[in-house]
């Protein structure tokens, strides 16, 4: 999900660019993770912690003349395992296993998935240096990523000061407290990488996709059609970059579903026409560092959710409004 940021030449505007906000040392560590990211050979073992699931996975990542190259292996759950060759990613599960299909790449691709969806948002985030630390035996820098308001999270970023690959990253709320983090816990940089390494080993149904069309490194706003959902109020920056409709396998109710983004942090509203009488959330709920808001109008179930601050999804819930006019 992408979208293309609009540029108001105003001294609102001015407050939000990243040459004002921004340290200009960590933004020179910032430009060098996105560098290293994508042209470093390294291998790994990183977590990927939200509220109370782990996920464990091996990351090799190889870059050459022809691009890059990046196998994911998930080392506890379910297994699977992810192959990426520049843009197209393939997802390989077990025989028997069903596949998931929510282009979301195991531990979202850390490190190199979380700096792309950064660079896409920096005009809504300031950055500052912070602490050194150690992180998986390697001496590291902390790079502070701050909102402009109060209305998404922001991140810890723990950058390797020799090769300045990004080994770990916290997403903060704002109280400072840790909501999910991504953590190297053994890596190796610089070597070589065979080829037999970046083969998958397992055997099972594929999906695969285009991250380009389906991630968030160059958001694409999108025009609203066919709805008569308004969200009134949007936290600056977030622009709606999907819309869909489809029917509910279970009961056949239809479904219209918008999200928006600023390229780092989205939410999702969901429009569900009532055809029986369930249970379905009203008011706020929490999980891990998704927040949602369930509310009933026009004889529609509505739910707001996305990985933002309670207050985003509770405001964004409370300024929808039906139109009967598309």
């Amino acid at each position: 999900m992408k979208k293309v940021f609009q540029i108001v030449l105003s001294c609102s505007a001015l407050l939000l660019s990243p040459n004002i906000f921004a340290d200009t040392e960590a933004m020179q560590v910032l430009e060098r993770m996105g560098v290293v990211a994508k042209q470093l050979n390294y291998d790994g073992i990183f977590s990927y912690q939200t509220g109370n699931k782990l996920q464990s996975i091996r990351i090799i990542h190889r870059a050459d003349q022809q691009g890059e190259v990046e196998r994911l292996i998930s080392l506890n759950g379910v297994a699977r395992e992810v192959i990426r060759t520049n843009d197209m990613v393939t997802c390989i599960y077990p025989e028997g296993k069903p596949v998931q299909e929510n282009h979301r790449p195991l531990g979202r691709g850390f490190p190199t998935d979380l700096l792309r969806r950064l660079s896409s948002a920096a005009a809504y985030y300031q950055t500052s240096l912070g602490k050194e630390e150690r992180v998986a035996a390697h001496h590291t820098q902390e790079i502070v990523v701050t909102p402009v308001d109060n209305y998404r999270y922001g991140y810890s970023l723990w950058v390797d000061k020799e090769n300045d690959l990004l080994l770990q990253s916290d997403l903060l709320d704002d109280q400072g407290n840790v909501l999910e983090s991504f953590s190297f816990s053994s890596v190796s940089m610089g070597l070589d990488i065979p080829e037999q390494s970046l083969k998958p080993e397992m055997q099972g149904n594929e999906m695969s996709w285009n991250r380009t069309e389906h991630g968030m490194n160059a958001v694409k706003m999108v025009p609203k059609h066919n709805s008569r959902w308004q969200v009134t109020w949007l936290p600056e920056g977030f622009n709606l970059v999907t819309q869909q409709n489809r029917f509910k396998a279970r009961n056949g109710a239809a479904v219209e579903q918008q999200v928006y983004s600023d390229g780092l942090s989205s939410v999702s509203i969901f429009f569900e026409k009532i055809r029986a009488r369930h249970s379905h959330l009203h008011g706020s709920s929490k999980m891990g560092a998704a927040n949602a808001f369930g509310t009933i109008m026009n004889a529609h179930f509505i739910t707001v959710v996305g990985e933002v601050p309670s207050r985003t999804v509770d405001k964004m819930g409370n300024s929808i409004r039906y139109s009967e006019s598309e």
